[in-house]
């Protein structure tokens, strides 16, 4: 199998390349969750494009980021089938405890192979942040917020941001399009997303340039409004089908 160095020195022809043994046992353990990363990795790659960035190493950031969830994947709802949810019998701080150690779980993981670097690792493992668990902190009906914190380091530099910005905005995107809300406005669902890390100090210890945020949000945009009017037209298309 041939072998392509990066910039950061990552194998990356390796590791992308659907039959490394990792990213097999990675679809076949969480399907869900591996969707997931494979629509992040479309995310970033028009960003890492428009900021210069090494596309290579920023796919197999997107790629791999959630790795950890292959210990427990029953716990992340990406991975559940139908209303089967294991968290509805748990207490919300043993909940929170499952969800937060898939950060870990991924540094562990990413250890145990010599493809990935150390760097590649630390900037994974700052996607979250020290941002709350906010379904499981709502659920418990508690006052502070901090027991419900990830314990991880806030991204230290603009590829941790990204990551953490379309882990974030892919979410948010795909629960739109699940309960069906085809009219959401991409640009509201970027600005929210960026203006809650702002506010939440996630970003703080980034230094980016405006242009570069806005160069992101560009990109976001123009990526989230594919997928939107992909979904408007396929809609459209059943619906006149329908009527004929």
């Amino acid at each position: 199998m041939a072998t392509e160095e990066g910039q950061n020195g990552e194998k990356n022809v390796d590791v992308l390349d659907s039959n490394y043994p990792l990213l097999k046992k990675f679809r076949e353990t969480c399907p869900g969750t591996f969707k997931h990363s494979q629509n992040l990795v479309s995310l970033i790659e028009g960003i890492s494009i428009a900021l210069d960035l090494d596309i290579s190493f920023m796919k197999i950031c997107g790629q791999y980021h959630d790795i950890g969830k292959m210990v427990n994947p029953k716990y992340f709802t990406e991975n559940q089938i139908e209303d089967d949810n294991p968290h509805d019998k748990l207490d919300p701080l043993i909940s929170y405890q499952l969800i937060t150690r898939h950060v870990s779980d991924t540094a562990l993981i990413l250890l145990n192979d010599l493809n990935f670097s150390r760097e590649l690792i630390r900037i994974v493992c700052q996607h979250h942040g020290n941002s709350v668990v906010k379904y499981f902190f709502d659920k418990s009906g508690g006052t502070v917020e901090d027991v419900f914190r990830y314990k991880c380091e806030k991204p230290t530099c603009v590829e941790a941001a990204i990551l953490m910005i379309c882990d974030q905005i892919e979410a948010r995107t795909r629960s739109a399009i699940q309960v069906g809300r085809e009219k959401t406005n991409p640009t509201k669902i970027i600005e929210d997303t960026i203006n809650e890390l702002l506010s939440d100090g996630q970003l703080d210890d980034v230094v980016m340039r405006l242009g570069d945020l806005q160069k992101i949000k560009d990109a976001l945009a123009k990526e989230l409004e594919s997928i939107f009017h992909k979904r408007v037209d396929y809609s459209k298309a059943k619906e006149e089908k329908k009527e004929k």
